[in-house]
Order: C-alpha cells, then structure tokens, then sequence
C-alpha cells in the first residue's frame, strides 16, 4: 500500500518545500494514489457520500437540462443525431434523469458523451447507465474530436471542483499575498505566504479588484479553469455551454467571509479554515465559482454570454419551478451560465 506521508515528503522536498496552493488541491483531489476524487470517493448523496448535489436531491434539474438540450438543438437548427457532452457526471444520477427524460424514441436522436476523470464514479456512472449507448472519454478534447466539434456541453458542479489559487490581503503594504503550502514530517502541513509572481495577470481576476478588502480577506482564483476553458473553446467549432454551480460576483461572494470561500466535506460536515488540510485525500475540497470571471473568459475565447441567471430561474423557465432546488435559498445560490459559439 502507498505510503502517504512518504508520499507528501518526497513530492515536497521536490517541489524546494512548498508549493501553491492550487497545486496542492490538485494533488488532493486528483493524484492517482491518494487523490480524493481518484481513490478516495464512494459515492455522492446518500449515505455514503461526503456531499450531495443537486441531482442526487431532486429530478427536476435533469429534466431541465433535457429542456434547454431540445432548446439548443432547435436554435442551432442541428439535424439528428446531437451530441452531448456531460462533464463531470458524479455517480451519473444526472444522465439518468436527462435520458430518461427523452423518453424512448426522442432518446434516439442525440448521441450521449460523458468526461470524468474518476476512476471511482465512472464505475458508478456505467453501473447507473448501463441500459444507454453512452461514451465515455478522458478529457474534453477527446470527446470533442469524437463529435466533430459540435456539441452541446453541460455541467453540474463542476467547476467548483478546479483547483483554485487561495490568497490573502495584506493591507499595510495594499497588496494580495499567494497561499503556499509546506510539508513537514514531523508539524505535518502547514502555511506559508509569499507576492505573487512578477507580472501575474491580476486584471485576469475580479476577485482581486474587491474595494477596500479588510486586512487577512481571503479569496480564491482559478487560472486552471481559466486554461481548461480556453482549450474546450478551442476545440468547440459549434455549440453551447451550460454551466451550473454555486457562487455569483466576488462582491456576493465575499461578503461577509473574511476567510473566503473555500472548504471541505466529509460525511456531510463542512470542513472550514486550517481544517482542510487535514484528511488528505479523504474530503472534497471546492470554492465558489466566481461567474464575473466565467463571463469575461468566455468572451475572451470567442463565446457569446445569451444567460446568466439563478438556478430557480432556470427552472422556472423550462417548467419546473416547483422543484426543491429552486426553493429561495439553494435556488438563489446556484447560478446557471448559457454560452454559445
């Protein structure tokens, strides 16, 4: 059995004893050994999952999605069979929901993909999904060259799952200080703070232009969804993108919590503060999404913002309003994003 702290020692002492913090929630969610996602997880929702998502909860939001699907399909007035591409399908109670929703003949008409790099859930997905042709790929690029470039993508809580930069505000010298992470085999993990690389992109990231940011505020960036996404826009020749997950503008976000928006799960219980380094490999770790900057990437990559909207619009929208997760409070705090090229 790998052995994780001889792990952590010698990926550490590599890397000159620290390294960003995004790096190392990378490494705990998805090293091949000891990552979360990779080898950790069992489920989502139930009683065996560290967390639930909105498709474990409730049907409604998949026959939604199956809505704007028919939605996408008739205004880039694509002829059968369309493809679609689900990103990030956890234990496939999304996919499920959305086929089924299609009912037995239109079902016929769309050609079902799914990319998810775990290992674990891709078991589950295929298990949930057996009695549908669907494929499964590695990465996003893969499954658009499978679909020849058109397709309509979606994704439920995904991007909340990226690994993000975590940083903090000194305000006496009015600048934002990156979070790196060290390891030491005796203190085990533990914070260090350093400036942000000479000439790093911070016009790239509304967070860092919050006003009057109190001195410790915390906040959270992902350059690494920002490349994942210039990619997909890359390989998307025609299409649609829905993105749903929780989070809003940094204004929103922010407000109110000086430590920002990151945390952990396990069993249920949410993990805040110093407390997400422990259980390496064991909680999931996720932020909110900051949608000002999915808009302004999106737009830098050539896609066209046509929504963005709560969750409980979304619903509304296509006819399932009375759904749970469009309630007032889980409604409100999951934004849903339209984008099209």
């Amino acid at each position: 059995m790998p052995d994780l702290r001889r792990f952590l020692h010698e990926t550490f002492e590599k890397a000159g004893g620290a390294v960003p913090f995004d790096q190392f929630m990378a490494m705990a969610l998805y090293d091949p050994n000891f990552g979360y996602y990779a080898a950790g997880i069992e489920d989502v929702g139930g009683m065996r999952g560290d967390f639930a998502t909105s498709a474990t909860l409730t049907k409604g939001l998949g026959r939604a999605i199956a809505k704007w699907i028919q939605e996408e399909r008739d205004h880039h007035d694509w002829e059968a069979p369309v493809s679609v591409i689900e990103v990030g399908a956890g234990n496939g109670a999304l996919a499920l929901e959305v086929l089924r929703s299609f009912g037995w003949w239109k079902r016929r008409q769309i050609r079902y993909h799914i990319v998810d790099v775990s290992a674990p859930l891709r078991e589950k997905q295929q298990a949930a999904l057996k009695s549908f042709p669907v494929d499964w790929h590695a990465n996003v690029s893969e499954a658009l060259e499978a679909t020849g470039g058109k397709a309509l993508i979606f994704s439920n809580e995904l991007v909340d799952a990226f690994p993000a930069k975590w940083l903090r505000w000194l305000e006496i010298e009015a600048c934002w200080l990156e979070v790196l992470v060290k390891f030491d085999r005796d203190a085990g993990l533990s914070e260090v703070l350093q400036p942000l690389p000479k000439g790093f992109p911070d016009y790239d990231y509304s967070a860092l232009s919050l006003k009057n940011p109190a001195c410790g505020q915390r906040v959270e960036i992902q350059p690494l969804f920002q490349r994942w996404l210039a990619n997909l826009s890359e390989h998307l020749r025609e299409g649609s993108i829905l993105t749903i997950d929780y989070g809003g503008k940094p204004e929103d976000i922010y407000h109110r919590r000086p430590g920002g928006s990151l945390r952990g799960y396990y069993k249920q219980e949410r993990i805040e503060g110093g407390c997400v380094y422990q259980r390496f490999g064991k909680q999931d770790l996720t932020v909110d999404v900051n949608f000002t900057d999915l808009i302004s990437w999106g737009e830098d990559f050539g896609l066209e913002t046509v929504r963005e909207e709560s969750q409980a619009d979304f619903l509304q929208r296509f006819g399932e309003g009375a759904d749970a997760m469009g309630s007032e409070g889980v409604g409100e705090a999951f934004r849903v994003l339209v984008q099209r090229c």
